[in-house]
């Protein structure tokens, strides 16, 4: 049944405010001897002013747009990073008092998020997902005044593991993406319990991404058209949750794309449709339970079984790197699901701008994100319980990574740690395997790149895949015990 033929849904639109640290692609530890401030040297050192031209084209005029739609009843949602309002309190002041106005308006609901706008959801310990959600929780009531209850949970699957934890961080509703879940998405559900919604990615994309393309069989779109497919699309509820960057700076304004927003309210009002928020939403009795999520979910199009390698291997090193480093928050900064996102050359907006480069751009990303880590946790290591033990388990840049191949040609995978190195051992052909053990080439790069001389001697003349695994893994597990 569709709108045409009973009551128009309700319309939940939030906007996702958040600006990246992304790393810096010129960075390399001889430019950084002798600096205390690596942050300054990890990441770009354009962000500031990138910044401000982001709130020029787009944070100062939607927002102002904004502003004057809620005074008008207008009702929505907004998730802003805790990153983004450490920078706009430290380099914008006036535009965090603007967005200020527009989060504790009495027709906004403030949404809960990782503090980082980070992956941590995907870690096996959940703790640094849990201490995220308290963190940004803490500076959403300092600044704002509210506690948010409604998680957006949208750049990677939800799992009994991140559920349980939403739930012991005083979550009552989560918003995951649309394609993290089959079926129909204009319904509340449920999952394990917590009432869910599910953002409607066609819907979405139709403003982040088809709104400016002229090729488009509906171009132009107006706020009267998109109110319409609103109002007829069936189901109880619509969400939405659209990069608040889209509006202005990723789709310029020459395209009309304020005029649009600043006409929307008006044109769903005309059809019927009201705008609610997603706790109202979530009052909704469940359409169903949605068991797991499937299909392509994460950012990059590729966090669930679709993940690159690029982006394995990075995810991996993270995780790990928890527990190597010093700077808990430069590795904060590095868990942002947007660097994830670059390290696929194509990934599903659902909200988003598209995101789509070449594979030389992808790998270029990923290997300064390496060096960055790498770099960092080398730099930990004095400090640690047993420097050794750091060194050892440290991830290496690309350009040091064990590059697997067999007699005839590279594999097309390579290690760039010892966990990874472990797991790759795993599932390498046999003849990959015996072509490295017949060169001595595992023991060399263990020696030589990792520095670890008695697990070299260790593996030297270990022929058996199985009993290989074996020793390196007992290496890495008594590496472990020395840090806890």
């Amino acid at each position: 049944m569709t709108g045409e033929d009973s009551n128009p849904p309700v319309f939940c639109l939030g906007f996702d405010i958040h600006y990246p640290c992304r790393v810096n692609p010129r960075f390399r530890p001889d430019t950084v001897k002798g600096k205390k401030n690596l942050k300054k040297s990890y990441f770009d050192p354009d962000m500031k002013e990138g910044l401000g031209r982001t709130i020029d084209r787009s944070f100062h005029p939607a927002t102002e747009i904004l502003l004057d739609l809620l005074d008008e009843g207008f009702r929505c949602s907004v998730s802003i990073s805790g990153v983004v309002l450490e920078h706009l309190e430290k380099w914008y002041p006036d535009t965090l008092e603007l967005l200020s106005c527009a989060a504790t308006h009495e027709n906004v609901e403030v949404l809960a998020q990782t503090y980082y706008h980070s992956i941590a959801g995907l870690f096996a310990d959940s703790q640094e997902f849990v201490d995220e959600i308290l963190m940004h929780r803490d500076l959403m009531n300092d600044l704002f005044g509210v506690v948010p209850t409604t998680f957006v949970h949208t750049d990677y699957p939800i799992t009994p593991a991140t559920a349980d934890a939403l739930v012991r961080s005083g979550i009552r509703t989560a918003i995951i993406e649309g394609t993290a879940a089959e079926g129909d998405p204009n319904h509340t559900y449920t999952y394990r319990g917590l009432p869910v919604l599910v953002t409607h990615c066609d819907l979405a994309d139709d403003i982040a991404v088809r709104f400016p393309w002229r090729e488009w069989d509906r171009w132009p779109l107006t706020a009267d058209q998109y109110a319409e497919w609103i109002s007829v699309s069936p189901g109880e509820s619509i969400t939405l949750l659209l990069d608040y960057r889209i509006f202005g700076d990723i789709i310029g304004p020459e395209t009309g794309i304020l005029e649009f927003l600043r006409a929307l309210p008006s044109a769903l009002a005309d059809v019927g449709v009201r705008t609610v928020h997603p706790s109202d939403a979530a009052q909704n009795p469940p359409h169903g339970d949605i068991e797991e999520t499937t299909g392509p979910t994460g950012p990059g199009n590729s966090l669930g079984y679709q993940r690159t390698i690029l982006q394995q291997s990075a995810i991996d090193a993270l995780e790990d790197a928890g527990s190597l480093v010093a700077d808990l928050e430069i590795w904060r900064h590095l868990l942002d699901t947007d660097h994830i996102r670059r390290m696929a050359m194509r990934s599903t907006p659902c909200g988003r701008p598209l995101h789509a480069v070449s594979h030389q751009a992808t790998y270029n990303y990923f290997a300064a994100f390496m060096r960055v880590l790498s770099h960092l946790e080398e730099r930990s290591a004095s400090s640690a319980r047993s420097r050794r033990a750091v060194l050892s388990l440290r991830c290496v840049p690309p350009e040091f990574a064990f590059s697997f191949s067999s007699y005839d040609r590279p594999a097309g995978y390579a290690a760039h740690s010892l966990r990874e190195f472990a797991n790759m051992l795993e599932f390498a052909p046999d003849d990959v395997i015996q072509y490295h053990v017949e060169r001595g080439d595992f023991s060399r790069w263990i020696d030589q790149v990792i520095g670890d001389t008695k697990l070299a001697k260790e593996i030297r003349d270990i022929e058996d895949r199985t009993r290989l695994k074996a020793a390196v893994q007992e290496r890495i597990d008594s590496l472990w015990k020395r840090l806890r």
